[in-house]
């Protein structure tokens, strides 16, 4: 395992506003006749917007509009609400070592809205030289966070996060599943993996016939991109979103009018995300035939992570003035994983091998006697061609008539004396 890269660890709150950070934004509220009512259906109105069927407040569509009218947009507040990644996470250890959080943990910027993600490239950037950033199946050499939970806007009950665990060379997809993160709760993640190489063969064939991408042909195809626009699972989630997007005219979730394919639309509006999330819903009921009509390929060498917890419940020792936390550790299951190789199941020597060892074994023949045949068909062929060029039927001239005069003296010279006449003139 130590050649398999350890995978990416997302942590994204399920709450998308931040109490502690909207104060500012109450008081503004405050200021412009809202009651605290209002207020909070507003803050709601962040996490209701996923709920199907979900139909917001007059109150809420005037606060948006509002905000946005004097430089709110949903980008914007969603930034200025969202929670810090040091306020999400409390502990950060790796292999039995606090680190700080910020050299773990970055934000990015979801579909889920803001998290915050742990990979080995960018721990490795922030870390000291002498960090083992191999992990083990131990405990003790495993990613070992506290995740701090949120109160709920709607009832004030303990809220959940959700982790994902994925490629680092993706980022988080609509295919993708979590796990979530319940209060006071104890998660062993155990990951195991399985990855495909490619033969050189292989990745020499045209994408129709390999029907897989190779890393450096992608990497020219969304070089403008920045980050990794994800393979086969970043394919498919472009593929609905570019359905939802040609019915919503608007643009989420930070993607570009280039990289889903559609016409330059503006950045969508809070109003426009509830036509976003309801039509998503409406697409997904027909992902097969997406599937059909699709052309997303894996990569041709990539690692899948599958993901096994251990959920242990009622920690009671998480909880820290009124705060509920839940611990995480995230590690490899074995030592060892499943390593499949693609291959050319037939190529054009093989083919021609064993059609020349059938035609040995039935017709005693051999590739000498196929060119012995081809040899006499092209001979017979250009005999019968020259035959018939020669034998060319050509529209044939009239000889003009020769009138021969001839005495009688002249024949009776060259005839004998008694010779007899059948006609005589």
């Amino acid at each position: 395992m130590v050649k398999i890269p350890f995978p990416a660890v997302t942590v994204c709150d399920t709450e998308r506003v931040y109490l502690p950070k909207a104060g500012n934004m109450t008081e503004l509220l405050l200021l412009r006749g809202f009651n605290k009512t209002e207020i909070k259906d507003f803050y709601k109105s962040f996490t209701d917007i996923q709920r199907k069927g979900y139909k917001p407040e007059p109150s809420v569509r005037k606060i948006h509009a509002l905000l946005e009218d004097i430089g709110y947009p949903l980008k914007v507040l969603l930034d200025t609400l969202k929670r810090p990644c040091d306020e999400m996470i409390a502990e950060c250890t790796w292999r039995s070592r606090l680190h700080n959080c910020s050299d773990m943990f970055r934000p990015v910027f979801t579909i889920n809205g803001h998290c915050c993600q742990f990979d080995i490239p960018y721990f490795r950037r922030h870390a000291d030289t002498q960090t083992n950033f191999i992990s083990g199946l131990d405990s003790t050499e495993a990613l070992d966070i506290i995740v701090y939970g949120q109160h709920n806007i709607e009832d004030d009950s303990e809220g959940y996060a959700m982790l994902y665990v994925y490629d680092p060379k993706d980022k988080v997809t609509l295919l993708d599943s979590f796990i979530s993160l319940t209060p006071e709760s104890y998660f062993d993640v155990n990951i195991y993996v399985w990855a495909i190489d490619s033969s050189p063969s292989v990745k020499a064939l045209s994408l129709s016939s390999r029907k897989c991408i190779l890393e450096t042909f992608f990497c020219i195809l969304f070089k403008d991109k920045g980050e990794a626009a994800g393979f086969y699972e970043g394919c498919m989630t472009r593929l609905i979103l570019r359905r939802v997007v040609n019915e919503c005219r608007c643009l989420p979730f930070d993607y570009s009018a280039k990289e889903l394919g559609v016409k330059d639309y503006g950045i969508c509006s809070w109003e426009r995300l509830i036509c976003i999330y309801q039509t998503i819903e409406l697409v997904e009921v027909d992902i097969k035939d997406i599937l059909s009509q699709s052309e997303c390929y894996q990569r041709c060498d990539y690692v899948q992570y599958e993901t096994e917890v251990e959920f242990i419940k009622n920690q009671r020792h998480l909880r820290v003035l009124n705060q509920s936390r839940s611990r995480v550790l995230v590690h490899f299951g074995q030592t060892t994983c499943m390593k499949y190789r693609r291959e050319v199941l037939y190529t054009w020597d093989q083919m021609l091998a064993n059609l020349g060892g059938i035609f040995g074994l039935c017709l005693g023949g051999s590739i000498i006697s196929i060119i012995e045949i081809i040899w006499f068909l092209l001979e017979l062929f250009f005999i019968i061609l020259n035959s018939y060029c020669n034998n060319a039927i050509t529209p044939k001239q009239e000889k003009p008539n020769k009138v021969f005069v001839i005495s009688q003296n002249k024949v009776s010279k060259n005839l004998p004396v008694n010779a007899k006449y059948k006609f005589v003139n």
